[in-house]
């Protein structure tokens, strides 16, 4: 039996519109590289962020060092009598020409070491005393750091005795003597940890 001509006519339409469509041209690709090479990525973006924060972080640094256990320990005492202990001390800074007189480094030497040797017999005068600075009943020494805690003690219970004529802003006579005790003002392993320049510099200013 022939087929209906509708069916016919339908089925042709459909071969001639696969036809066209295999035909047709192919759409052509974009070239997208040199878009990506335009366009830089986001990680890329951050990465040289990065790296241009840490160049302008980076510092020079000629050299660097920590002293964790300096060699030395700074003390700064002062001088008490009984007529003296209210008396505020000097300080690093005190101007020589606004002190009339100071201890003389013979005489601070000594009391210094009848402490010691009170407190440790023998060994205690062995223990070396470098006087950096003298102004009024102030004294700035410099002692071996391993000898600092000895150094303290010793002086925290000592009480001794001196001529008031040999001690500055003490009023007395000839060969009368007053009561001495020394206390520490101030303590630290560099120069600077005592004085109120921060450097040290003032106390040789």
């Amino acid at each position: 039996m022939a087929p209906k001509p509708t069916e016919t006519s339908s089925a042709i339409s459909a071969i001639a519109n696969l036809d066209t469509k295999s035909s047709a041209p192919a759409p052509k690709d974009v070239d997208t590289s040199e878009l990506d090479a335009t366009t830089p990525t986001s990680s890329n973006t951050k990465k040289r962020k990065r790296k241009d924060n840490a160049q302008e972080k980076q510092v020079h640094i000629l050299h660097q060092s920590t002293f964790r256990k300096t060699a030395w320990s700074y003390f700064h005492l002062i001088l008490l009598t009984p007529g003296t202990a209210s008396t505020p001390p000097a300080t690093a800074s005190t101007d020589s020409t606004t002190t009339t007189t100071s201890l003389s480094p013979l005489l601070a030497s000594s009391l210094l070491t009848h402490s010691l040797r009170s407190y440790l017999g023998i060994t205690g005068t062995a223990i070396p005393i470098d006087m950096l600075k003298i102004s009024g009943r102030s004294v700035w020494v410099r002692i071996p750091r391993q000898d600092a805690r000895a150094f303290r003690a010793s002086l925290s219970g000592w009480v001794g005795t001196c001529d008031e004529e040999d001690i500055p802003g003490v009023e007395g006579g000839m060969g009368v003597k007053v009561g001495v005790a020394w206390r520490v003002v101030g303590e630290g392993g560099v120069l600077g940890g005592i004085t109120t320049g921060g450097d040290g510099m003032d106390l040789f200013g």
